[in-house]
């Protein structure tokens, strides 16, 4: 087996000690762990999917308590890819579900334009 394939090449040369890595690189990096478990997991490629969790729990210690990645753990060390497979669907629909709706005042016509239409009429808001 060719190692070339293992080696990774960084365009910046302050990220290689780990320290300068700013909260964006590190969300960046559990975001490509993730994938690359979801994506293992999902192919049922079970080695690939325990090593690929082993990688992110070392990555982020907080997922060895939460519920989800610890029965999905448990399922890939039982060799259930059916159940790591549900596991994953049951994750992303986590993830899905707490993503924050960034709340964004609603724009008023009134502020930018003077007129405005209610669907048939013109209306003079500076009235």
């Amino acid at each position: 087996m060719e190692n070339a394939n293992l080696l990774r090449v960084s365009g910046r040369p302050s990220a290689y000690s780990g320290s300068g890595n700013t909260p964006q690189d590190r969300q960046h990096q559990r975001r490509q762990k993730l994938l690359a478990l979801f994506d293992a997991v999902e192919h049922g490629n079970l080695e690939a999917s325990k090593l690929a969790l082993k990688t992110l729990m070392n990555f982020d210690h907080s997922l060895a308590t939460d519920a989800h990645f610890v029965r999905l753990s448990k399922a890939l060390e039982a060799g259930g890819t059916y159940l790591a497979q549900q596991m994953v669907r049951e994750i992303k629909a986590k993830f899905i579900n707490a993503t924050p709706l960034h709340a964004v005042a609603p724009k008023t016509e009134q502020a930018s334009h003077p007129y405005f239409t209610n669907g048939m009429h013109f209306v003079d808001a500076r009235a």
